[in-house]
């Protein structure tokens, strides 16, 4: 069942739009904090910008067999471009009818932007993740070693983002050892190893990245063995929700430096406003409309 505000297939065949509107396809997405996010951001713009005006961000529940049709509607109804989400990034990738050389490269589509007859994909989910890790850290991936759990369109860009950024070693592990394998043969790269989620061996100045859904609900169990936790590391959970993470409990118990997945998702919201309205959007509405925390 989806939420009163959410857009279904059914409901979104049967409303009209204004042009230019933007939105957010996933299953789930009751969750998603996006369109609070980029509405904040289009209010903020508004006074200066009233191209924008009319425009909205909405939140759509799509499911894998149903995002073809769905995207077809959207363009037959004037969507100037959309997110796609968990399960939707690598389906993408057949639908968009042109991919940026960094959706390429991630086998991973998160934003979609409107063409004459189609769709065009890109990935900002690798981008919008260093650019994160900077504002946490000081500096991103370059020449540190990378822990990185899942292997699903989000792992796929966060990956292909850190090997280009120069990251020392990659270790991918995910529950089905074979997901891990089939992502390091297709990245292609000496410094990347795979194993499952049982074959972590943790370095000690490691990022560990956590880009699977564990963590989405309150009693997901951590992905990471607290075990393996050290005061060196920085633990970076793509999760976000009203509860922090197991995993993110267990660093911050130890005293380890993390953060949830608002400052990534702001970010990579920032980079795919900016494909669709040529524009970067102000930060403090938007972290604001998140409920993020500075650095």
């Amino acid at each position: 069942m989806s939420a009163p505000d959410t857009l279904t297939l059914a409901s979104l065949r049967s409303t009209e739009f204004a042009p230019g509107q933007l939105g957010v396809l996933g299953d789930p997405i009751a969750h998603s904090l996006s369109p609070a996010m980029h509405n904040a951001a289009i209010a903020t713009l508004l006074p200066t910008n009233p191209r924008l005006a009319g425009v909205s961000y909405h939140r759509l529940h799509i499911t894998a067999g149903e995002l073809p049709e769905a995207l077809a509607v959207l363009h037959a109804k004037g969507f100037a471009g959309v997110n796609l989400t968990v399960p939707h990034k690598i389906q993408g990738l057949s639908i968009a009818e042109a991919l940026s050389p960094e959706a390429q490269r991630a086998e991973s589509v998160n934003t979609l932007v409107r063409t004459a007859s189609g769709w065009a994909g890109h990935t900002t989910d690798g981008q919008g993740f260093l650019e994160a890790l900077r504002e946490r850290t000081g500096k991103t991936t370059k020449g540190r070693p990378v822990i990185l759990l899942g292997s699903g369109g989000a792992a796929r860009a966060v990956a292909a983002a850190c090997l280009a950024d120069g990251c020392a070693s990659l270790h991918l592990h995910n529950r089905d050892a074979a997901k891990a394998a089939t992502l390091a043969s297709a990245l292609a790269d000496s410094r990347v190893q795979a194993a499952g989620l049982a074959g972590i061996k943790a370095s000690p100045d490691a990022v560990i990245v956590n880009c699977t859904t564990l963590g989405l609900k309150p009693t997901d169990a951590s992905p990471f063995p607290v075990a393996l936790l050290a005061a060196g590391q920085f633990i970076f959970d793509t999760t976000y929700g009203k509860a922090s993470s197991r995993l993110l409990k267990d660093a911050r118990e130890l005293g380890i430096a993390c953060c949830d997945g608002r400052s990534m998702l702001r970010w990579q919201g920032a980079l795919a406003f900016r494909l669709w309205n040529g524009i970067l959007p102000p930060e403090a509405p938007m972290r604001a409309a998140l409920g993020e925390t500075a650095p």
